[in-house]
């Protein structure tokens, strides 16, 4: 059995974040799903859920490959604005 150690291993725990977002509308399906699609292709994200109900985007990724930043820059690009929580 072979154990790879080392500095090329790095030991990255996903996070969740969830966003308030505006410009949500509760009957935004297509919303929801270009968001989904768009998100979940980015390196690095594991998983996104949007609740049309809530106004909310919770996606789950690795801190290591993508920076919160990025994620905030990027829904803000598909016309939605960061609410405080």
């Amino acid at each position: 059995m072979t154990v790879l150690t080392g500095p090329n291993i790095q030991d990255h725990r996903n996070e969740t974040k969830t966003f308030k977002i505006g410009g949500l509308q509760e009957n935004g399906q297509h919303q929801k799903k270009e968001i989904e699609t768009y998100l979940s292709q980015i390196d690095g994200v594991d998983n996104v859920l949007v609740n049309l109900e809530q106004g909310t985007v919770t996606i789950d990724f690795d801190p290591g490959a993508i920076h919160t930043d990025y994620l905030r820059g990027t829904l803000r690009s598909l016309g939605h604005d960061i609410l405080p929580q």
